[in-house]
């Protein structure tokens, strides 16, 4: 698992790169994260509302202010498998695709363990679409 994305010294590493306003959000999203991280307890993982930054830095990832399959704006959904933001409608497809191939969460009405919030911030809906163009799928 990385966190690269979060990590305070990256961010040290390319202030460069970021402006005060991104640089804030990626340290108040590491936090978050580190404050979800003390929550494990008998190997269960506590889950939680899925962070305010980490929500703010996910939804500032390339293609995550639309959704990854029909690109409807402002997807409240998503494909915790794909890493990926998903529209309501497209989050019944996905979840009719069974357990097994997509775990499909609300962003506002779920609670999240913390790897799957890395999960949301290690992927994107560009991301997600380069690979399955690459790949030809």
């Amino acid at each position: 698992m990385s966190t690269k994305v979060l990590s305070v010294n990256h961010c040290q590493q390319c202030n460069s790169h970021l402006d005060e306003n991104e640089e804030n959000l990626v340290k108040r999203a590491a936090c978050e994260l580190q404050s979800m991280d003390g929550s494990v307890s008998a190997n269960v993982e506590e889950l939680h509302p899925f962070p305010r930054a980490c929500f703010d830095l996910m939804r500032s990832l390339p293609g995550n202010r639309r959704c990854v399959d029909c690109g409807a704006k402002n997807p409240e959904w998503a494909s915790v498998s794909y890493g990926a933001l998903i529209c309501m409608p497209c989050s019944g497809r996905h979840r009719r695709f069974g357990v097994q191939f997509a775990k499909v969460r609300s962003i506002n009405m779920d609670h999240w363990s913390r790897q799957e919030v890395l999960s949301m911030l290690e992927g994107g809906n560009d991301q997600l679409q380069t690979f399955f163009s690459r790949h030809k799928l």
